[in-house]
């Protein structure tokens, strides 16, 4: 038995099929806008706190300049000295025209560059006020790159890791040769504090404090730490 669809009724299923399509789709957009609106927001606090993380840097050794100046008055200086002294406030003012250039990320590594360089520079005005010799250019201190430049390598074992050599400031590497932990840079991921190097978002970071000692026998040695996290982000983009 053939039933027989009339006009009427198939000009109402046209309509609600219509009808249901255009509802899925307006659905489907909406979902979409969510998701990018939420990755937005996502990509807007990664630029947050990597860029609070960058002029904290910027400010902790602007306070390194000032107790420099404090300790040893420009006039008292040799002029390899005063040298050393005039290249350290230019990485400080570099560092500082390059943030207030770009709201992005993209500028973080320039950044954390001119501090590494701008810290050795300190380094170097404080050996030759006395009398010591200048000292060589190094990785900064893989715990904290804030730390500054580092003074040896020393042997670390990580947590659930193996041992391993890793360049270390004076500081840091006094506290691990007495038993003692190391002050590491910890930052908040998934509501935990970890070290720096266990989140991806902070390679830029990274990248700009051991980007030049990316060929050296130390900075391969602080490379193969980073390898506990963003060592391949950071790697990747030297070639960036």
């Amino acid at each position: 038995m053939i039933i027989s669809l009339g006009p009427a009724l198939l000009l109402v299923l046209f309509v609600v099929g219509m009808v249901t399509t255009f509802a899925a789709l307006a659905r489907s957009q909406r979902q979409a806008r969510e998701i990018e609106r939420q990755n937005v927001e996502q990509r807007e606090l990664q630029i947050g706190r990597i860029r609070r993380a960058t002029e904290d840097d910027v400010t902790e050794f602007g306070e390194e300049l000032r107790s420099l100046d404090a300790d040893l008055p420009v006039d008292d200086l040799s002029p390899e000295a005063t040298s050393d002294w005039s290249h350290a406030l230019d990485c400080y003012d570099r560092a500082k025209d390059l943030l207030s250039q770009d709201h992005s990320t993209q500028v973080v590594p320039l950044v954390t560059e001119a501090l590494q360089e701008g810290r050795h520079a300190v380094m170097c005005v404080r050996a030759r006020a006395a009398g010591d010799p200048v000292p060589q250019l190094r990785p900064p201190c893989f715990f904290d790159p804030s730390h500054g430049p580092s003074v040896r390598d020393v042997m670390w074992t990580p947590d659930g890791g193996a041992a391993r050599a890793v360049p270390a400031c004076a500081a840091d590497a006094s506290r691990i040769e007495q038993g003692q932990a190391p002050w590491i840079r910890t930052v908040a991921l998934n509501g935990n504090q970890v070290p720096y190097w266990q989140d991806e978002d902070y390679s830029m970071w990274a990248k700009g404090y051991f980007h030049q000692f990316r060929d050296s026998t130390a900075g391969g040695i602080a490379m193969g730490a980073l390898g506990l996290g963003i060592l391949g982000a950071i790697f990747n983009s030297f070639d960036d």
